[in-house]
């Protein structure tokens, strides 16, 4: 890995070399952060929440997950643009692409621009592979899953994580359906180092400026502050 500032580099990883975007704060250095995207891959929304982060004092990657598909996929919000997103989702091989992020959690931990072990914070699909790379890794400083899906088949993964777990999501998530935050809550919230946030009226993508239509102000400002309580603090 090579210093930059919102530019992007290679990663080693098994089989080659992977794409992903380093954002890093104006001092130089931060804790680290693994950013992982939506569906949509590392688009607008994402480079966007990957510097936002980084003006708040980190050091943030963000591993171009579907390169094994196709390089640096950039989607939109459309239906068209919606149907590719889902049609990689369904192709994607998760047990290779945890191989990756992996690589990339270890590679980041080495920079020089990254202070202390690494956090995971993932949206949508990121929010899932977030969890999943988190207990893979072993030892992330923390993970914050935003709207991960299908995060009631992995309980006993994050009561297993050693470090602080946050979830968040939306009360009026189309994708993630209220009787498995009931579940998620019932077997987390009793867990020293797991809080799980719910906020009312929020959608799917709350924390998503550029999708204007689900976007909720009040609950990502909630969200940002909740996620900046348990990651490691800058210098």
């Amino acid at each position: 890995m090579a210093d930059a500032a919102g530019s992007w580099i290679k990663v080693a990883v098994d089989g080659g070399d992977m794409d992903a975007y380093l954002a890093m704060p104006a001092n130089g250095a931060g804790p680290g952060i693994v950013m992982l995207q939506e569906i949509f891959g590392v688009n607008e929304a994402m480079i966007a929440k990957a510097d936002m982060f980084a003006d708040a004092g980190y050091t943030v990657l963000v591993p171009d997950v579907f390169w094994r598909m196709q390089l640096r996929v950039d989607l939109g919000y459309s239906e068209d643009d919606r149907a590719k997103a889902f049609g990689y989702m369904q192709k994607l091989d998760f047990a290779k692409a945890i191989e990756d992020i992996v690589s990339a959690f270890k590679a980041l931990g080495d920079h020089p621009a990254s202070m202390g072990k690494p956090s995971f914070v993932g949206y949508c699909l990121g929010g899932k592979l977030a969890v999943l790379a988190g207990a893979a890794a072993g030892d992330p400083a923390a993970v914050v899953s935003f709207y991960g899906v299908k995060l009631d088949d992995n309980i006993e993964q994050i009561k297993a994580m050693e470090c602080p777990v946050v979830l968040h999501v939306g009360d009026n998530d189309a994708h993630i359906p209220m009787d498995v935050v009931a579940v998620l809550k019932e077997h987390l919230d009793p867990v020293d180092h797991v809080d799980v946030w719910v906020y009312p009226g929020a959608e799917h993508g709350f924390f998503n400026k550029v999708r204007t239509d689900v976007y909720a102000e009040e609950a990502s400002k909630t969200a940002m502050e909740r996620t900046l309580a348990v990651l490691p603090k800058p210098v």
